[in-house]
């Protein structure tokens, strides 16, 4: 006969996320996409100008791309300083 548990398993402890992990990867995905915009909007508009009309559009989500990378590498190297994995 099994007997009934009353707490959390231990793999439902060692599994369970922080609230304020959560809350930090929906921020984090959201900076990250706001700044890809933000790139890739003045990346379209300087490699048109100075590079080649052709160049805009690819060249802006280049630009983009690397913003975005930058500010999620960024927000991880930033979390992973102050609360660990």
């Amino acid at each position: 006969m099994r007997l009934q548990q009353d707490g959390p398993t231990l793999w439902a402890v060692a599994t369970a996320r922080h609230p304020l992990r959560d809350q930090f990867e929906a921020g984090r995905r959201r900076e990250a996409f706001i700044s890809f915009l933000a790139g890739a909007g003045s990346g379209i508009i300087a490699f048109d100008t100075w590079v080649s009309p052709w160049a805009g559009i690819p060249g802006g989500l280049a630009m983009g791309a690397l913003a975005g990378g930058l500010v999620y590498g960024y927000e991880t190297l930033m979390w992973r300083r102050n609360h660990g994995r």
